[in-house]
Order: C-alpha cells, then sequence, then structure tokens
C-alpha cells in the first residue's frame, strides 16, 4: 500500500486527479485509476513495488494482469460520462529498499489495449 501511495501522490504532483485506488470490477482490480491533467485521457495504473535495490519491479506485469486491466478498461468507457475519454496503461514500478530514497519508475503508455 505504501507504493500505491507513493505512486498517487506522484501522479498528482504532475497534475493527475485522482478517480481510483484498487478500483475492483468483477474479477478485475486496478490499483489507480487517473485522469491526465489536460482531462482526456483516463490511466489505468499498475503500481508494482519491491523492497531489493536491484529489483525491477515492472518486469512481474504478466500477459494475463494486463489482459485483466485491458478488460477492467473496457468495462469503465462504456460508462457515458467516460466513453468520450481515450485510455492508456502506464505502470509505476517503486522499489523501496531500507536505507534507500524511494526509487520510482513510471513507464507511460506501457502497452496497446490490443497488445495484451
Amino acid at each position: 500500500m505504501r507504493g500505491e501511495s507513493l505512486a498517487a501522490r506522484h501522479l498528482a504532483d504532475l497534475g493527475y486527479t485522482e478517480l481510483a485506488r484498487n478500483l475492483r470490477v468483477g474479477h478485475d482490480e486496478a490499483d489507480l485509476v487517473m485522469l491526465t491533467p489536460c482531462g482526456r485521457t483516463l490511466v489505468v495504473v499498475e503500481v508494482k513495488t519491491r523492497s531489493d535495490p536491484g529489483a525491477r519491479p515492472e518486469e512481474r506485469i504478466d500477459h494475463g494482469k494486463r489482459s485483466s486491466l485491458t478488460r477492467l478498461a473496457r468495462t469503465l468507457v462504456e460508462q457515458p460520462a467516460l466513453r468520450p475519454l481515450l485510455v492508456r496503461f502506464d505502470v509505476l514500478a517503486i522499489v523501496l529498499a531500507a536505507g534507500l530514497e524511494p526509487e520510482l519508475r513510471h513507464f507511460i503508455d506501457a502497452w496497446e489495449p490490443g497488445s495484451a
């Protein structure tokens, strides 16, 4: 949960608006759902956090997770208020190693919906 809080704060600092955290739609769950600063793109965010200083958390997102988030996004944009929005999938990889500053990497547009 600390990773999600750091990710949400990072995105808020960049001007994103948080719409939901730990959003469940059926069996699918998104860590964060954000709106870009311009208000035209819905961003479904997967946050991966590890404590190993050499970790690459982003490598832990498999095809199943990408498919799950894509299904969730499709359901969201069926809602009339969200229908006109574009959809993007971002990954925030966070390393919280003991005694070190958190390391955060933001992968914008990490995959295309059709490639999941």
